[in-house]
């Protein structure tokens, strides 16, 4: 693995909590990525700017973008808490639109990852038709960091 942004080996800050932060889903579908025989070019942590995630295998190339369950961020009133529902729609839906405009470039595939929390699956769950229409795949992430492409 080549990454131009942070390591995997990095120790996670959801240590303790209920909930994935963003990087935990990031490094949970990297490792998912590595075993399905993608390689990952470069990827972003949340304290980075860049692509969250940017795999190829063969002449396939995969963009993802990823979300958390709360804030990692400790100058947040909402640090160590898992965000609102509200707060989920909005993530979600800037997720989308990231994944639509790789999708409208058309220089690779676009995905999502997704802590599999109850309120990212009723978002999603809201506009499944439409992503699949797209091409738009999502990976969910589970508390246990084990990942299920749908």
């Amino acid at each position: 693995m080549t990454a131009a942004h942070g390591t995997h080996g990095e120790g996670s800050p959801c240590v303790g909590t209920s909930f994935l932060y963003e990087d935990d889903v990031v490094r949970a579908v990297m490792g998912h990525l590595e075993l399905e025989g993608w390689t990952i070019d470069s990827f972003a942590l949340s304290h980075q700017h860049g692509d969250d995630i940017v795999a190829s295998r063969g002449d396939q190339r995969l963009i993802i973008e990823a979300k958390g369950d709360g804030s990692s961020k400790s100058t947040s009133s909402r640090f160590g808490k898992p965000f609102t529902r509200n707060q989920v729609k909005t993530h979600v839906s800037v997720a989308v639109v990231r994944a639509m405009r790789v999708t409208s470039a058309g220089e690779a595939d676009a995905a999502l990852a997704l802590p599999a929390s109850e309120f990212h699956h009723l978002e999603i769950g809201h506009i499944a038709p439409a992503l699949q229409q797209l091409g738009i795949q999502v990976y969910w992430v589970g508390s246990d960091h084990s990942v299920a492409l749908r």
